[in-house]
């Protein structure tokens, strides 16, 4: 097994209370620690902090448990961080961009499924929830929050899509343009379906 190896101190995050409408409920708890010491395993060493951040966030939701008694909401998790020591070193290197191609009708995301990465399609037009996003665009918002998917996404025709980690060391120098993007993208949802919970992006 080549995978390096990760041993997990605690993990910290920021968790928010939400309706089904997007509006906070209650105020945010931030700086919310777990101690969690979980070995975890990956091909470099982001995949295997993501590992340990998917695995922390039932943790992190736990510990606010006694906090939404009483109110409609449920709990975003955002900014984990996690305390770790490497136990076996990673072989091969983070990789913060990938190029991607579906065809027609295949699965690019499915709903539940976690992921740091957002995309940019490159060409083609794909499918979330019954909107259309083509050539330009981009969509997976959730890699900025709990990094939970929250609908499925098919490719409405072929494409061609790059796939863009939160982590990209170049992204600060572009964060202005990605936030206006998906709240642009944010509005278009809102008019479809007023009622439907979308966050903006906020590095």
């Amino acid at each position: 097994m080549r995978d390096g190896i990760i041993i997990t101190k605690k993990v910290t995050g920021d968790i928010y209370f939400m309706d089904n409408n997007g509006n906070t409920v209650l105020p945010p708890s931030k700086n919310i620690e777990v101690d969690i010491k979980e070995y975890f395993f990956g091909s470099t060493l982001r995949d295997a902090i993501e590992s340990a951040k998917k695995y922390s966030i039932g943790a992190l939701q736990t510990k606010v448990a006694q906090k939404m008694r009483g109110h409609d909401c449920f709990p975003v998790v955002r900014n984990i961080r996690v305390s770790y020591k490497i136990k076996k070193p990673f072989v091969k290197q983070d990789v913060f961009e990938r190029l991607l191609r579906y065809q027609q009708g295949e699965q690019i995301l499915k709903k539940g499924e976690y992921g740091s990465e957002f995309f940019w399609i490159i060409d083609g037009t794909v499918d979330i929830g019954g909107l259309e996003y083509g050539s330009g665009t981009i969509f997976g918002r959730a890699a900025f929050g709990d990094g939970i998917r929250k609908m499925d996404v098919y490719a409405k025709t072929d494409v061609s899509l790059v796939a863009i980690d939160r982590h990209h060391p170049d992204l600060s120098l572009k964060r202005t343009v990605i936030s206006e993007m998906f709240n642009r993208e944010r509005k278009e949802i809102k008019k479809v379906r007023p009622r439907a919970q979308v966050e903006c992006v906020k590095f």
